[in-house]
């Protein structure tokens, strides 16, 4: 079973899908675990999500790991799928929760970017991480 969790071809577009939302998700996940970018860190963030969001404890804080730690998985490829479906639960709930209802542009405050987000997150979650990446590797020892 974890093969298949792992299992993935050499398609290089995976690869571009796959390092573009890592690379544009990381920099939201490091705001909100380190403070970086402007972010408010850790506490400020669970604070907000708990408190003005009303997300409970556990979930706000696979938000977060999903941003941060899910991003770095993408990047270097470990955990795909998993780390795809992460970011893509915690971009729905935002869009859901806090930006369907400013409309569509992002500029606005709409739900345009979550919207990219899940056409980027899709195909990992489907087909793997792809080319260059550790989950391949992991596999193909698997596999023997």
């Amino acid at each position: 079973m974890f093969y298949k969790l792992l299992a993935t071809n050499k398609d290089i577009t995976l690869t571009i899908l796959r390092v573009t939302l890592g690379v544009v998700i990381l920099p939201h996940g490091a705001q909100k675990v380190l403070g970086a970018f402007g972010g408010y860190g850790f506490e400020g963030t669970m604070g907000f999500f708990t408190g003005q969001l009303g997300i409970p404890y556990f979930f706000a804080l696979l938000a977060i790991i999903a941003e941060f730690f899910g991003a770095i998985g993408l990047i270097v490829g470990l955990l795909t799928r998993v780390a795809a479906f992460g970011i893509f639960a915690t971009m729905f709930v935002a869009a859901a929760i806090v930006h369907f209802p400013n409309g569509f542009f992002a500029d606005k405050g709409g739900f345009e970017f979550q919207l990219l987000t899940f056409g980027l997150a899709i195909p990992l979650i489907i087909k793997g991480a792809g080319s260059f990446s550790l989950d391949d590797i992991i596999a193909h020892k698997i596999e023997g």
